[in-house]
């Protein structure tokens, strides 16, 4: 088992977390897309390696990505439904169970850039073993986002758990305020050290995705890029009524 990082390291993570999301263009140069096209990528079938992750790179990774000069339509209706957001990564499938009641205009912003397939392709460009993988940026470096921002704050007593997805933003940002990259709590150890200032979209809650989160998580050294390329190939929204 791989150990967690030290918990000075930690602290020092759990105040300054979590990457960083870019505020709003110009809506002169990021025209606002009033219905976003449905990608049509599909992830192959990936043999998984000696580390049970297939770190082949998506043929259409580093493509420009659209931005928007607002979020995209909300296509969290009618509320009835169950929504989740499937993805297929280097290490596996991730079901992300999605929580419109908590993460508001966060969820449904996560899940029209879903829809669009704005995660096609990016990667998971960073790990702190035994606290959170991240990924969403389209720049690949923790500077990208889609071209705005929302905000929904989570409930000021809230305590993240392990799978629990939540939005990332710059230490400046108001609470909740989110954009595209997102990260996912990997142990509930690591949610502990968690303030409760960031955006909750979803969960990983299925013992699969729960695998898929132990590679990742595995992939990790101290913080920064995991030792070995991580792909979003399909990102997909789905619905279940």
């Amino acid at each position: 088992m791989r150990r967690a990082a030290p918990l000075a390291l930690l602290l020092t993570i759990a105040a300054l977390l979590v990457g960083c999301s870019l505020p709003g263009q110009d809506a002169e140069t990021t025209p606002t897309v009033e219905a976003p096209p449905v990608s049509t990528a599909v992830a192959p079938v990936l043999e998984p390696g000696v580390d049970g992750c297939n770190h082949r790179k998506p043929p259409y990774a580093g493509e420009p990505k659209q931005t928007y000069a607002e979020a995209p339509p909300d296509p969290l209706v009618p509320p009835t439904s169950t929504w989740s957001v499937e993805m297929v990564t280097s290490c596996g499938p991730l079901t992300i169970v999605l929580d419109p009641t908590t993460g508001g205009a966060a969820t449904a912003s996560f899940a029209a850039l879903a829809r669009a397939g704005f995660y096609d392709g990016l990667s998971f460009h960073r790990v702190v073993p035994g606290l959170v993988v991240q990924g969403g940026d389209p720049q690949g470096t923790g500077a990208g986002g889609p071209g705005y921002t929302v905000a929904t704050a989570p409930p000021s007593d809230y305590r993240y758990k392990n799978g629990d997805v939540a939005m990332a933003k710059t230490g400046n940002e108001p609470a909740g305020t989110a954009g595209s990259q997102f990260f996912i709590v990997s142990t509930e150890s690591g949610g502990a050290m968690l303030e409760p200032i960031y955006a909750v979209v979803g969960h990983v809650t299925d013992t699969t995705s729960a695998e898929t989160l132990r590679k990742l998580d595995r992939l990790g050294v101290a913080d920064g890029p995991p030792v070995e390329p991580v792909y979003i190939w399909t990102a997909r929204l789905s619905e279940t009524k």
